[in-house]
């Protein structure tokens, strides 16, 4: 594995990390990739809904996309230590790409059923779980260690922008050409993706030990979250924020007819489209901010403070009477979940080591995806019961978050986060030694 250069290495500013050829090259990808994966999610939960008007569906499609992570992610993180990650890569958005054509053909050519919507989301959502704890694991490797948290930043900058400019680049198709031909940008971005993983040089892998079985292996990344309360409690308050402040996706179409009044048919799409890219518009700000953050006292106390914000947000959008006012409002979801979720993988990347990151973060993810899928699907089912709105869904989640964040104040680990930071309470490393 080829290391950064130490004379770039003392550079520093808002974009520090993107001096490195490599992780410009992911950044780059990341960027294309999760672009196509958001404008996706927009476009398939309209059409979906569409083709049943059913919140239920809406719910279930969404969650068909996250929830394959449960049982692919421990074979995702194993491949990405056992494998040379850039190719487990570029093998992820090669099977992307053919699954987004196929989405493309059968929508444009009028054969797409609710069945076949479902299925290629179950296929997409398996090889999605393989592609983002490959792409966590791989980063670390493409930039020196005083720009970790910058990396981290810009990528999380990218995964969470990217709700705004996939489905800013699909709004102009809808408007002028229908939602149908909206479908082949996913192609495009997948496509541009894939041919900068192609470019990356750098090879990385992690320790897979031969005296161990598959099995032992396979849940090295669980044990060792487990294993460390502080990890652990990391991760554990993520959880339960990506359940209850980020699971919206299935809300959008029904709340842009009820409560924004977008009733047409080019509606039903654009009211999702306008409310993600709100999201995203605020996702860019809040992870811009957390760029140049390197003090780590400081950042457990920001932590604390976005968990409290990540649960006031939702009430603004559930307050919103118009497009704008719901923009505006998504924009602050998109700003204090997006950064809360920057600062979680930051602090949890800089903690564990690099033989089983790419396992520890796809029990990261399995955990995250698992909540995210989960809660999509509980609240389009919520949204089919007749005295819920979608209102009393975003003020009750925001509230009960903000009520766990609060009871987590008397968590040991958890208040030595937010009062100390991480550099108080390192975990010890794995035995194992890093490739």
């Amino acid at each position: 594995m080829s290391s950064p250069s130490p004379k770039k290495s003392a550079r520093s500013g808002f974009f520090s990390a993107l001096a490195f050829p490599d992780y410009r090259q992911l950044w780059f990808a990341t960027a294309t990739a999760q672009s196509a994966a958001w404008s996706l999610i927009v476009l398939r939960g309209a059409l979906v809904y569409r083709l049943t008007d059913s919140n239920a569906w809406v719910g279930f499609v969404t969650m068909a996309a996250l929830l394959p992570g449960l049982v692919v992610t421990p074979m995702a993180g194993f491949l990405a230590d056992r494998f040379d990650r850039r190719r487990v890569l570029a093998a992820t958005y090669g099977l992307n790409l053919a699954n987004n054509l196929a989405l493309a053909f059968l929508t444009i050519s009028d054969n797409i059923t609710p069945g076949l919507i479902l299925i290629l989301a179950i296929m997409n959502g398996c090889i999605r779980a393989t592609e983002m704890p490959t792409n966590q694991a791989l980063l670390p490797n493409l930039v020196p260690k005083d720009r970790l948290l910058n990396a981290v930043a810009l990528n999380q900058l990218m995964q969470q922008g990217s709700r705004m400019i996939g489905p800013l680049i699909t709004l102009p198709i809808i408007s002028f050409m229908g939602p149908e031909p909206a479908f082949a940008v996913p192609v495009i971005l997948y496509g541009l993706g894939w041919t900068q993983i192609l470019s990356i040089r750098t090879s990385s892998r992690g320790v897979v030990e031969a005296n161990r079985g598959m099995f032992s292996n396979l849940s090295a990344g669980i044990r060792y979250i487990y294993a460390h309360p502080i990890v652990l409690s990391i991760i554990a308050v993520t959880v339960l924020h990506c359940a209850l402040t980020m699971a919206f996706e299935s809300v959008f179409p029904y709340f842009s007819r009820a409560q924004l009044g977008m009733t047409t048919e080019k509606d039903l799409f654009q009211g999702p489209t306008y409310l993600m890219i709100g999201v995203g518009m605020g996702a860019i700000l809040g992870n811009l901010s957390l760029a140049r953050i390197e003090d780590r006292k400081f950042r457990g106390r920001l932590f604390l403070i976005l968990g409290i914000l990540s649960g006031l947000s939702p009430i603004g959008l559930a307050l919103a009477g118009s497009i704008e006012q719901a923009m505006l409002a998504a924009a602050g979801i998109g700003a204090s979940t997006a950064a809360f979720m920057t600062l979680s993988h930051g602090m949890v990347q800089a903690m564990v080591p690099d033989g089983i990151r790419g396992r520890i973060m796809s029990a990261n993810t399995w955990h995250v995806q698992g909540a995210m899928g989960g809660f999509n699907a509980v609240n389009g089912l919520l949204m089919d019961v007749s005295w819920m709105t979608a209102p009393r869904l975003l003020i009750g989640t925001g509230l009960i978050f903000i009520a766990i964040v609060l009871v987590s104040l008397a968590a040991g680990p958890l208040r030595s986060i937010y009062s100390r930071g991480t550099g108080a309470a390192q975990p010890a490393p794995e035995a194992a030694p890093a490739s």
